[in-house]
């Protein structure tokens, strides 16, 4: 065999049809296993939430980053990580409805934050989509200045569209035999409302079943519209609209759907088109799936892993081994609680040993900073959510 075969051998996988017949396609796994820095991911700035901010000026940063991290400066670590969700909660279930009283003074540090998490340009790409597919939105980098940015979906997304000759085997298929083959997951049971309903039951559902958005539909089922978490943005300024009528809240805008027909390389075109999250699959009219971001990139990642199971190993280790240090790591710090002595000396030694958690610490580049940091960075899980108020008009 000529050297040129064996190298085309070792880009292209061998599938065979029921024919018997030998077909040719692309594993993309090499192409993935690129770290970050030298891929052509675009990475954005990101605007940091010093944990004094208030809740509202905290919700006007949110509602345009969707996420951000959280900067203690007094004790000069990462707190945690705000996202639009927390700010739905605690409208949803702290705030008396309608909202009634007096303003009440409070910061991002009276909600509850997600654990402080960030990767940094030497990770894979193919690490990166195993983060998003935890059906996270936004991934946080710490750049080779030891500055934070931050890679969205929708710029995972156009990576996949300029190179789209990398995945040649998914491109052209339509939803129907993505979900057969690669398992997209188009057609899960799908959560919609009559837009005759009140703008915050429909919140109240999307914070139950733990989504982003959802179809409004009319008393036929037809679909007419989207409401999603992002929506929140028109009650900025007075909550008392979200009593209103589901029809008269949304901006007229067409509901954006595909078809069973509808090939992946055209979902790259409405989802970037559009700058949306999800496209509501339709048959007659009626919505009956709904495909998002995280679901192609969950197709993606799982199918690469699953058809690279032992060239993929290394990879997998890595990650694993991760996992393995960040579950010792939370041990340590449950043990810690008991014993306050030896609190310090069980982090340090264990953040030691565990390079990574470098990445917990943007702003000090000593050892004795970043031990610091990383000992307190697990203990956001028990934040509680605390009680504020939006201005009103």
């Amino acid at each position: 065999m000529s050297a040129t075969d064996k190298k085309s051998q070792s880009n292209y996988g061998m599938r065979k049809c029921s024919s018997e017949k030998i077909i040719t396609m692309k594993n993309p796994l090499h192409f993935l296993l690129q770290p970050i820095s030298t891929s052509t991911l675009e990475l954005k700035k990101v605007q940091i939430l010093d944990s004094s901010v208030s809740i509202e000026d905290g919700f006007n940063v949110i509602i345009d980053q969707l996420s951000a991290p959280v900067y203690d400066s007094k004790k000069e670590k990462f707190i945690g990580i705000c996202d639009l969700k927390h700010f739905l909660s605690y409208i949803l279930y702290k705030l008396p409805f309608p909202p009634t009283g007096d303003y009440v003074e409070s910061s991002i540090t009276d909600m509850e934050l997600f654990p402080f998490t960030i990767l940094d340009k030497k990770s894979s790409v193919l690490q990166l989509l195993k983060y998003f597919d935890t059906g996270v939105h936004r991934a946080f980098i710490l750049n080779e200045k030891k500055q934070i940015e931050m890679i969205t979906q929708l710029s995972i997304l156009k990576w996949f569209k300029d190179n789209a000759q990398e995945f040649s085997d998914m491109k052209n298929k339509d939803i129907i035999s993505l979900d057969r083959t690669y398992n997209l997951h188009s057609f899960s049971k799908v959560h919609s409302i009559v837009d005759t309903e009140p703008v915050f039951k429909a919140f109240q559902l999307i914070q139950k079943y733990k989504i982003y958005g959802m179809p409004i539909v009319d008393d036929k089922n037809k679909i007419v519209g989207n409401i999603s978490i992002h929506d929140l943005k028109y009650a900025s300024s007075n909550l008392d609209k979200l009593a209103l009528p589901l029809k008269m809240y949304i901006e007229e805008r067409p509901p954006i759907t595909c078809d069973k027909s509808t090939k992946l390389s055209e979902l790259f075109n409405i989802f970037l088109n559009n700058q949306i999250h999800r496209v509501h699959l339709v048959e007659g009219g009626k919505p009956i799936g709904i495909i998002t971001i995280t679901d192609i990139i969950s197709m993606i990642y799982n199918h690469t892993i699953s058809s690279n199971p032992d060239n993929n190993k290394s990879s997998s280790i890595q990650i694993n081994n991760n996992k393995k240090k960040n579950k010792n790591k939370n041990n340590n710090n449950n043990n810690n609680n008991n014993n306050n002595n030896n609190n310090n000396n069980n982090n340090n030694n264990n953040n030691n040993n565990n390079n990574n958690n470098n990445n917990n610490n943007n702003n000090n580049n000593n050892n004795n900073n970043n031990n610091k940091n990383n000992n307190n960075n697990n203990n956001n899980n028990n934040n509680i959510f605390g009680r504020y108020f939006l201005k009103y008009v």
